[in-house]
């Protein structure tokens, strides 16, 4: 693992949108996350998505750098080199915690 490899999997687009993916799934079919601040700003269409791409980078990067060492030419889309499972996983464990105001 290396940092340009976390890097190279953050800026992936074909991750990117698997990312994305996952994320409107857990907001839509995840009832606790459903009713987080992040999922309604979400489906409201102002969500930052950067946090997410380095967070499952960051928890892929082994997977996504075996993907580039076999010569698999796009890592980030091919779900037999990082799994559905590990993004969805990465998404949950990273999901924005509300934001807790004290009056």
């Amino acid at each position: 693992m290396s940092q340009s490899t976390v890097a190279r999997a953050a800026s992936d687009p074909d991750l990117q949108k698997r990312v994305t993916a996952a994320v409107y799934s857990e907001a839509i079919a995840n009832p606790v996350l459903a009713e987080t601040q992040f999922a309604k700003t979400l489906m409201s269409g102002f969500a930052n998505f950067t946090g997410l791409y380095w967070a499952v980078a960051d928890a892929v990067d082994l997977e996504y750098e075996a993907g580039i060492n076999a010569g698999r030419g796009a890592p980030g889309h091919d779900a037999d080199v990082v799994t559905d499972g590990a993004i969805t996983s990465a998404v949950v464990a990273n999901w924005p915690p509300d934001v807790v105001t004290i009056p």
